[in-house]
């Protein structure tokens, strides 16, 4: 719940001093890495909370039945909790799909050399063009950076609306 309390932006400088010493400024695995972090806390809270609305019966009838505890959490209680799982995934994927703050500050290439991801490309062609904006290529490039996470929501909608709503009854 802790790490749910701590802003991105009060680490930033912090997280640059680090990622510069491990060399991985303006590289994707480092973006990778730091979204994976910043991801974790709410991904432990949630799925916790959605394991324990499981029903203990279900474990209990794998263990007298001979199953380890790793086959009984692959094999009868990950399939149970798809639909949470689902939901997270899509938590996150939205989550650091809108994330600009840390790819601005990460991903700073020297020189001809930058690296940017969707939403600093779209910052950057809306400030480049000062006054005299580009309206059909900035809504163009808005609608590809939206376009995604729409197809996503859209596929997946109904697994979402039952992860949430599993643990209700």
């Amino acid at each position: 719940v802790s790490g749910l309390a701590f802003p991105v932006f009060l680490g930033l400088v912090p997280l640059y001093l680090v990622m510069y010493n491990l060399q991985l400024l303006n590289t994707f695995t480092g973006l990778i890495l730091v979204y994976i972090a910043y991801s974790l806390p709410f991904t432990v809270f949630f799925l916790a909370a959605f394991f324990k609305t499981l029903p203990v019966s279900v474990a209990e009838a794998a263990m007298i039945d001979g199953a380890s505890h790793t086959r009984t959490f692959f094999s009868v209680m990950m399939p149970m909790a798809k639909p949470g799982l689902i939901s997270i995934t899509i938590f996150n994927i939205l989550g650091q799909w809108n994330q600009y703050i840390l790819p601005v500050t990460l991903m700073q290439g020297e020189g001809g050399d930058s690296k940017y991801v969707l939403t600093q490309g779209i910052a950057r062609i809306s400030t480049a063009a000062g006054y005299e904006a580009d309206w059909s290529a900035l809504f163009a490039a808005l609608t590809l950076s939206i376009l995604p996470m729409i197809l996503v929501y859209g596929f997946f909608q109904r697994h979402i609306q039952r992860g949430l709503t599993a643990g209700a009854v």
